[in-house]
């Protein structure tokens, strides 16, 4: 089976986001079981027009919306370079630009699904951190656009496929035309996310308790509740580290200082991927404090997969991966609050902070047994997104 997916980004390019973690880790493990696939993608750096990627064959295109008709014959002539070596039996659609170029291309007779990570007008919001900016002429014809392209695609499927029931019900209330969807969730690397045994803590070194964030700094992550509701709790030796950059970072530096709590807060700033593993298994616990949009979580996933407890928000698809977990009894604090509950996530914090360090690592295996039992590891989701194309190309 030849599988061409359209993607805005893929692991390992710079600035791979989570649904480029989910192609490439699906892509290579289909490479692995005989499968041909062929990846058409955005270049984000100064990565070649070609090369392959853990077998698979990448081509990237340079884009902007602005110049929508030269990018448009660029995907054109990438799929008729592609289909001259063999025949393309399943479209897999990830990012909205690239897949509307790859989707013009190809025949409607080969089969389509469309993986929606995130809306596309809806993410393109979320970086706009003045909302005063979403009514400017320009933002608003942007979104416009944006929808219409991921609208036009989307009715063009055969399926679509999202990470959680959430996420299903906002596709169906976001566009018109909508083919049946299937509920597949992200995966984990569940050797490269483990516990560590200690064994390598060089980004989180102190003596008390250890709260961790890996977040993009934007707005909706909560991120300012996190600090208050840290400066708010009890456990004075416990220090936060929080991992990512973002337009916010400046802010909440700040914040931190006029909480008085700078001195107990490290930003670390981008971490490279491959440094993410130890730091999730030496820190005692995982906040995810989104406010709104939470889709799916690959981060959850990984923090549950290297031993770590996640404290997370009601907001989005965080219930469907920690409801049932919380409800273990082996499981000694809740771990779900409402989004943008000071009072209650600083409760919590002291919770999971008060804990002796032996039962911290007991629902750590908890945590990880959780993950591995319920499907989440890469091998198990590409077993069904694999039956989904076969099924399609007949």
């Amino acid at each position: 089976m030849h599988v061409l997916a359209a993607t805005n980004n893929l692991y390992p390019d710079p600035q791979a986001t989570g649904s480029g973690r989910y192609n490439y880790e699906v892509g290579r493990r289909l490479v692995e079981r005989g499968h041909t696939v062929s990846v058409v993608t955005r270049r984000r750096g100064d990565e070649p027009d070609y090369e392959q990627v853990a077998g698979m064959d990448v081509y990237r295109y340079d884009a902007s919306i602005p110049r929508l008709p030269t990018t448009m014959r660029t995907l054109a002539d990438i799929v008729d370079s592609i289909r001259t070596d063999e025949p393309i039996d399943v479209l897999s659609f990830h990012g909205a630009l690239s897949s509307f170029g790859v989707d013009r291309a190809v025949p409607d007779s080969v089969p389509r699904t469309y993986t929606i990570h995130g809306m596309w007008s809806v993410e393109y919001n979320d970086r706009l951190v003045d909302p005063s900016a979403w009514a400017a002429p320009w933002h608003r014809l942007n979104r416009t656009l944006r929808h219409r392209i991921e609208g036009r695609v989307l009715a063009n499927c055969d399926r679509a496929v999202v990470l959680s029931t959430f996420q299903r019900e906002r596709v169906k209330a976001h566009h018109d035309h909508v083919p049946p969807i299937e509920v597949v969730p992200g995966g984990v690397d569940i050797e490269r996310f483990a516990p560590t045994g200690g064994a390598d803590s060089a980004l989180v070194t102190t003596d008390g308790p250890t709260i961790l964030t890996v977040r993009r700094l934007t707005p909706r992550m909560g991120l300012e509740t996190l600090l208050d509701a840290f400066a708010a709790a009890e456990t004075a030796d416990a220090h936060l580290y929080i991992a990512g950059d973002g337009p916010l970072r400046k802010e909440l530096s700040a914040r931190a200082r006029r909480l008085g709590i700078d001195g107990r807060v490290t930003f670390l700033g981008y971490v490279p991927d491959d440094a993410l593993g130890p730091l999730y298994a030496s820190a005692d616990v995982f906040v995810l404090p989104t406010l709104e949009l939470e889709g799916f979580g690959l981060v959850t996933l990984e923090a549950l997969a290297s031993g770590t407890p996640v404290i997370g928000t009601t907001a989005g698809a965080t219930p469907e991966l920690l409801g049932e977990l919380e409800a273990s009894p082996a499981i000694p604090a809740p771990m779900l609050v409402p989004p943008g509950d000071t009072d209650a996530l600083s409760a919590r914090l002291d919770a999971w902070t008060a804990l002796s360090a032996a039962d911290r690592t007991a629902a750590g295996r908890t945590c990880r047994s959780y993950v591995l039992d319920s499907g989440y590891a890469w091998d198990a989701v590409t077993d069904r997104l694999e039956a989904l194309f076969d099924g399609l190309s007949g």
